[in-house]
């Protein structure tokens, strides 16, 4: 192949090789998001129930013991959602890295064969 065409070959393995990066990194970011959001969750349950206990101490009705439960129970709710877009945003995070990689192989095939070439013209 002519050095004009590996060079420009180059330059387009190069640029995809940039934006799956780019994908990878806005995916890894997406995680660490979805992971917070999931924290705060979890935060604000365990803050509600350490209220309904407290309060359940000091004598709260059984209407407000329902409404502190139901609550409870849509909080546990959200967790378990919050948790599930925390599973696909991984499995998301595993196949970019694994499309970024495979194409930083396939980038560095072409500069290392750009190498030979003008190891074999010198």
């Amino acid at each position: 192949m002519a050095k004009s065409k590996l060079d420009l070959l180059l330059k387009l393995e190069s640029d995809k090789e940039e934006s799956l990066r780019m994908d990878y990194l806005k995916a890894q970011q997406h995680l660490q998001s979805n992971q917070q959001k999931l924290q705060g969750l979890n935060n604000f349950r365990l803050e509600y129930s350490q209220q309904l206990h407290l309060k359940g101490r000091s004598g709260l009705s059984s209407a407000g013991f329902s409404q502190y439960h139901a609550f409870i129970a849509k909080i546990e709710e959200a967790i378990r959602q919050q948790a599930s877009t925390v599973n696909t945003a991984k499995q998301v995070v595993t196949q970019r890295k694994a499309l970024w990689l495979k194409q930083q192989v396939k980038a560095k095939a072409v500069a290392k064969l750009i190498e030979k070439q003008a190891e074999k013209q010198a």
